[in-house]
């Protein structure tokens, strides 16, 4: 049974029963009857004679016979839900010369003869969930008012090429969810109002380059979850009035470079999930219009400087699940507009300092599981509007060259949102929440200071020492940071105090340095470019209490 197919129906059981006859099995209501006793066998022949709406929920009978409704003339909605249906005689629905509504939903009949006919009125058409294998080619040959044609989820595996033909005023086609390996070229050629195409989930490895030609009003395609690996050049030339286009999980390695140029309506481009390693320049050019555009979960190593330059209608892109390594600094200038930018799962290493400097309504940025060690400063000052980033997985060193973001996200606690930013290192602050450190804690070892004593580095795993972060113009004070030659011992100290003390006594790789005996005193003087301090520590054992 296909969930909640039938709920809107059992609706009508709240209302209140009318006392005029009912057919044994059914529930009326007004002007709708509800049948959903599986002990019904036959079609009724005592539907009352005002009801306009019939519904069958899970009846037992396999057949509708020859003209089985037309002693209800007045009916315009004729409904089969999980029903047991297998065949319908010729002539099943006539004598309902009002009906514009007919569904038959998840029944197990696999096939069709032209048994429709004298439906001129009809104006939908559903037949989804079925086992359909084949359609014959005059089908809707009677059926010249329809609107709407829903034919998701059967077994079709070939279409007519004429199928169509005689629906002029078709608005909504549904081919969803079916076998469909081809398409006849001229399919679709006579649906010159068609404004919605799903051609979803299917097994379409390639399109001819006329099959949209003739669909001059459609706003919706959808041909997502194929096999398509190539797109012809032209495949889209005719589709002027197409506003959102679906082409999520498909195989497509490269795209032509006039592909959407005559795509000049489209809001909506998903190409989520195919191979495209590279984006042509001028690829979206010609689109505008564009507001929301996904390319994440493809294999996109960099982005051209001017990929998005004519995009300045984009508010939500999404470059995130990629191989992505290096984002130039004006790719995202033109924006504007952009609200929300996904750039996670990458290999992104670095970013350029004004990479977002133009997007002032920028809301929702996604940097996680990138390679990310730390931001540039200022990399954020023009984002007023930022209030949900996502900075987790990524290696940050939490030293000073992360004060501007320990900065940055204090000054904004109150409206960011989703922030876990663990340190990766230095060792002795891994795995700590950035915003929960203090700003004297980011300090960063002097790679060799003007008397060429070494101090140790982050990749030693310890303490590093101190950072002029001054310089930086995040602190009021000098930063000195001390060691000993061997860069055993680290002393990071301000002008004021002396704040961290590093003293690693164990044998360093490389150096012989002994460790200290207890009630054992030693003192190492330390040097940098500020001076000389002199640092003493003693162990002192104190005996265990009784």
């Amino acid at each position: 049974m296909l969930p909640g197919a039938w709920l809107p129906w059992a609706c009508l059981l709240l209302l209140a029963r009318p006392s005029q006859p009912c057919p044994v099995g059914c529930d009326c209501f007004s002007q709708v009857v509800f049948c959903s006793d599986e002990a019904l066998a036959t079609i009724p022949l005592d539907i009352p004679p005002h009801a306009t709406d019939i519904v069958f929920v899970e009846t037992s009978f396999t057949t509708v016979g020859t003209r089985a409704f037309s002693s209800s003339p007045k009916l315009t909605k004729v409904v089969f839900l999980n029903t047991q249906l297998q065949h319908l005689e010729p002539d099943a629905f006539g004598g309902l010369p009002r009906l514009q509504d007919l569904e038959i939903t998840g029944s197990t009949f696999f096939n069709l003869s032209a048994v429709f006919s004298n439906l001129t009125s009809l104006g939908r058409f559903t037949l989804n969930f079925n086992m359909l294998a084949a359609l014959p080619e005059g089908l809707f040959s009677h059926m010249g008012a329809l609107e709407s044609l829903q034919l998701q989820g059967n077994r079709l595996q070939t279409l007519p090429k004429r199928l169509f033909q005689p629906l002029k005023y078709l608005k909504t086609l549904n081919l969803a969810q079916n076998l469909l390996a081809q398409l006849p070229e001229e399919l679709f050629e006579s649906l010159g109002g068609l404004q919605t195409l799903r051609l979803s989930n299917n097994l379409l490895s390639s399109l001819p380059q006329r099959v949209f030609a003739g669909l001059g009003s459609l706003r919706e395609l959808f041909l997502d979850g194929n096999s398509i690996s190539a797109l012809p050049p032209a495949v889209f030339s005719q589709l002027f009035c197409l506003e959102k286009l679906w082409l999520q999980h498909n195989a497509i390695g490269h795209l032509p470079p006039s592909v959407f140029s005559a795509l000049g309506s489209l809001t909506f481009l998903n190409l989520q999930g195919n191979a495209l390693r590279v984006l042509p320049a001028g690829l979206f050019a010609q689109t505008p219009a564009l507001v929301g555009l996904s390319l994440s979960h493809n294999q996109l190593e960099t982005v051209s400087e001017g990929t998005f330059a004519k995009l300045s209608n984009l508010s939500s892109l999404t470059l995130s699940h990629n191989a992505i390594t290096h984002l130039p600094a004006g790719v995202f200038r033109n924006l504007t507009k952009l609200i929300k930018l996904y750039l996670g799962s990458n290999n992104l290493t670095a970013l350029p300092a004004d990479l977002f400097q133009n997007l002032s309504q920028l809301a929702l940025l996604s940097l996680s599981r990138n390679l990310l060690t730390t931001l540039p400063e200022g990399i954020f000052d023009t984002n007023y509007d930022l209030f949900n980033l996502a900075l987790h997985g990524n290696p940050w060193q939490c030293d000073c060259h992360l004060s501007y973001l320990f900065s940055w996200l204090h000054q904004y606690s109150d409206r960011i949102f989703n922030i876990q930013t663990y340190c990766a290192g230095p060792a002795y602050l891994k795995g700590q929440v950035l915003p929960a450190l203090k700003e004297e804690q980011l300090v960063c070892p002097v790679a060799r200071d003007r008397l060429g004593f070494q101090a140790p580095g982050l990749e030693d795993g310890e303490l590093g020492g101190g950072w002029d972060l001054a310089a930086k113009g995040r602190a009021a004070w000098r930063r000195c940071t001390y060691s000993n030659p061997e860069g055993t011992v680290v002393l990071a100290c301000d002008e004021a105090q002396c704040r961290w003390l590093n003293v690693q006594l164990s044998p360093r790789q490389g150096t012989g340095s002994p460790g200290m005996a207890y009630n054992a005193t030693q003192e190492w003087e330390l040097k940098s470019s500020c001076g000389t301090v002199s640092v003493t520590v003693s162990i002192e054992a104190r005996a265990g209490e009784p």
